[in-house]
């Protein structure tokens, strides 16, 4: 989830996210994979916690894209 909106937001002058999903073999499963760039404003690390938050905002985001294509399949075929 983009954090445009968040508190996290005021603390970062830039934000790169990579997402690489890998078929992980048959059926529907796969690894997602997450990298994730930033820059804060003060050019300081963010603590691991709000690091944490943002990968799992970005994984929410995937997960809920994910849903819809798999009820909708015709969409993006």
């Amino acid at each position: 989830m983009v954090v445009e909106s968040s508190a996290l937001a005021v603390q970062l002058k830039s934000q790169v996210f990579e997402v690489r999903v890998t078929p992980a073999g048959e059926g529907a499963s796969c690894v997602v994979s997450v990298t994730m760039e930033y820059e804060g404003l003060d050019g300081a690390p963010l603590a691991p916690e709000d690091q944490a938050k943002l990968v799992q905002g970005y994984l929410d985001l995937i997960k809920r894209v994910e849903e819809y294509l798999i009820a909708h399949p015709g969409e993006f075929a």
